[in-house]
């Protein structure tokens, strides 16, 4: 008897990491997904399948921090289900999990006042575990675990429930991120692109590829974006003759150096007509100290250089 007790544990351990397995599988799998509704839904249908439960839920809170609003459902649940609400007030267990930041776990949610009345009818909850998804120290969703009938949950169980909602944090987090660098993108390209000049972001050294450059230089120059990013030579193609060689030795120096550089030159619009220009560029370095691009933008001061003569 003892013999077969050792190896029906034996099995379940081996059952355990396996699912453990799939679990690292998974992370690497949602890397490759990009799209946070993609990436959820994986989670959560390798959640229930892997825990063995009938649904498996991704809720966030509120700003109020007053409900929880669902994100993503898997297993069989009412097709409205990503879009409930629920008051938190109403949710003891959940806001205990919120708070405490650990599993709470309830094996018969049918008659347990800690569980939302209105969710518990709505998805019909017998067995439910709540575990907070964290970001730092902040508690800012749960993954939500249920089944259809009682149910007495294992440590294993809850072990492998907190994996999951870690991967769920952690692709919310990144989620959030992205988009908040892409907005932030979006408002430093609406800036660049509004001022009364031309940005741009260029190779090392000559002949001083275009990496970027700002739509301006259509309305300065008669220049499209694509002339100057298509041609890795156009900078050098319409630079002054006369100032090519002090502007190529003057960047040189600052390479070298502090790594700025200031000067005035003179380039040629699509008319042929000479532009006088003050360009002002940074030396954009990579972690270990190597230089990777000139940052710099380039105000017309044709104006100002009659006015001298």
């Amino acid at each position: 008897m003892q013999g077969l007790t050792s190896q029906r544990r034996l099995e379940e351990l081996r059952r355990h990491n396996r699912k453990l397995e799939r679990l690292c599988r998974l992370t690497a799998d949602i890397a490759r997904l990009g799209n946070e509704r993609a990436t959820l839904k994986k989670i959560v249908d390798t959640a229930a399948n892997l825990i063995g439960v009938q649904g498996a839920h991704i809720a966030l809170v509120d700003k109020n921090e007053e409900q929880l609003y669902g994100v993503i459902s898997s297993g069989r649940h009412p097709e409205d289900a990503p879009r409930l609400k629920f008051q938190l007030s109403q949710s003891a267990a959940a806001q205990k999990a919120l708070k405490g930041r650990r599993p709470v776990a309830i094996e018969n949610a049918w008659d347990d006042a800690r569980v939302n009345p209105r969710a518990r009818e709505l998805m019909g909850i017998r067995g439910v575990a709540y575990l907070s998804l964290l970001s730092g120290n902040e508690s800012f969703g749960l993954l939500i675990l249920i089944t259809r009938r009682p149910h007495a949950w294992t440590a294993r169980q809850l072990d492998l429930a907190r994996r999951f909602a870690d991967v769920s944090s952690v692709a919310l987090e990144n989620s959030r991120l992205m988009t908040q660098l892409a907005e932030t993108e979006v408002r430093f390209r609406s800036l660049v692109e509004h001022v009364p000049a031309i940005i741009y972001r260029c190779d090392v050294d000559p002949p001083f590829r275009t990496q970027y450059i700002s739509p301006q230089t259509a309305t300065m120059l008669g220049y499209s974006v694509d002339e100057w990013t298509r041609d890795q030579n156009f900078w050098m193609k319409i630079v002054h003759p006369d100032d090519m060689e002090s502007v190529i030795g003057l960047a040189k120096e600052s390479a070298r150096g502090k790594g700025f550089t200031t000067s005035e030159y003179r380039l040629l619009d699509r008319a042929g007509e000479v532009r006088w220009f003050r360009d002002e560029a940074i030396l954009v370095r990579d972690p270990s100290g190597s230089p990777v691009a000139w940052h710099g933008v380039l105000v017309e001061i044709t104006g100002m250089k009659r006015l001298q003569h």
